[in-house]
């Protein structure tokens, strides 16, 4: 298996899982905001826990400036052998100077000034070619804003709207990722492409018509304005991960870098901490947010799901977007679907025909999408070269 492919099959496995951790905090954030608890404040916490990163990012800096690795008991064994190495290789250079009449200082000089414009090309980044803390800030304030308003709206919506309908329309983020893209980063149009997309949007409309005709309930006691947050969620979402795809560098770019994925959300953390506390304070002041009456049992839910659901799958999520492509990974919410819908049936509260109809038009969409474009394009020129190669036999034969 190529490393290409390992990395593709490595982001689909990321891209189920999160999905899976999704679905499961969709639920707690219904129960939990079903007994009173605003979304703005599960959305706060759950945000402000991503700081979690910034002392595991430090540390393992700390043991990888000291030691060379994460890993540095293994490394030690090495040690002796690369210096050996170091040393022969200095040797070498020694002699072959010599040998070809070169002024020793001034190769020593040309070395240097390589390495003053090495240093001048590489701006943001450390001796170990990874991002610096500085750069990498940058970027997670440009986004947290966005960020905040995702995870803010499909809090919201879940108030709202059914979690099987919320998932459904958060899907339709892909179409607006693979817009983005098209204009943006550079990803290349399939007609495919194109289908498998209008396919996820059509299964979007039809739930959201399904909904429409759907009165108001225990669990969806307004389900017109829980689809329209759910929506406006999935735009901000299309938006978050194309600045990360656009800000960011790819898995394994020796030429823009190494960025943390853990120390940008770590960052993100952060500023959704300070930024937004002032705005926590003024409604807990204004008693708009209930903080008096969240109890153990709900705070203990929302710490759990902001550890599992905000901290660790959101990293699996943000380097699944490096390993694929956007498109792909956001049309990858899809596999919600089918899990939200199971468990909404086992809670009493089954989707009807029409949610299922838009769940497998989505689920259509979403195959489609995971087709790398490289297939088709392969397949194709396999046909022409085939054409061309039987075009050819018949002439050569005629020239005979």
């Amino acid at each position: 298996m190529s490393s290409e492919t390992w990395k593709w099959v490595l982001g689909l496995v990321y891209i189920f899982a999160v999905a899976t951790i999704w679905i499961g905090a969709s639920f707690v954030v219904q129960s939990v905001v079903d007994e009173g608890v605003s979304p703005f404040l599960i959305t706060y916490i759950c945000n402000s826990l991503f700081v979690v990163y910034i002392p595991l990012v430090e540390i393992g800096r700390y043991l990888e400036d000291k030691h060379g690795s994460l890993l540095f008991w293994a490394k030690r064994r090495d040690i002796a052998l690369q210096d050996t190495r170091a040393s022969e290789q200095a040797i070498l250079l020694h002699d072959d100077a010599k040998a070809s009449g070169l002024n020793l200082d001034v190769v020593s000089q040309q070395e240097n000034v390589g390495v003053v414009i090495l240093d001048d090309c590489n701006t943001g980044l450390d001796a170990k070619g990874r991002w610096t803390r500085r750069r990498v800030a940058k970027v997670s304030l440009l986004i947290c804003p966005i960020w905040f308003l995702a995870q803010l709206t499909f809090n919201f919506s879940l108030k709202y709207t059914t979690v099987t309908s919320n998932t459904i329309l958060s899907s339709a983020s892909s179409l607006f990722t693979f817009l983005v893209a098209l204009l943006f980063l550079g990803e290349k149009f399939t007609w495919l492409k194109l289908i498998s997309v209008l396919l996820c949007m059509g299964g979007t409309i039809i739930v959201s018509l399904g909904d429409s005709g759907t009165g108001p309930s225990v669990v969806a006691p307004n389900p017109a304005l829980g689809d329209i947050l759910a929506l406006l969620s999935s735009a901000f979402y299309a938006a978050y991960i194309t600045l990360i795809r656009q800000k960011l560098p790819d898995e394994g770019d020796e030429v823009k870098g190494h960025a943390s994925m853990a120390q940008f959300l770590g960052f993100l953390g952060l500023f959704n901490l300070l930024i937004f506390l002032p705005v926590a304070l003024i409604l807990i002041f204004l008693k708009l947010e209930p903080v008096d009456a969240l109890s153990g049992k709900q705070f203990g839910l929302i710490v759990g799901k902001g550890l599992l659901d905000n901290v660790v799958s959101d990293y699996l999520w943000a380097k699944a977007v490096l390993l694929t492509t956007t498109t792909v990974a956001t049309a990858g919410l899809s596999i919600q679907v089918p899990l939200a819908a199971i468990v909404d049936s086992f809670i009493g509260n089954a989707p009807h025909l029409l949610d299922y109809i838009g769940a497998a038009a989505v689920m259509l969409g979403f195959t489609g999408m995971n087709i790398p474009s490289d297939a088709l394009c392969t397949t194709s020129k396999e046909a022409n070269l085939e054409l061309e190669t039987g075009n050819i036999e018949p002439n050569h034969h005629t020239d005979l």
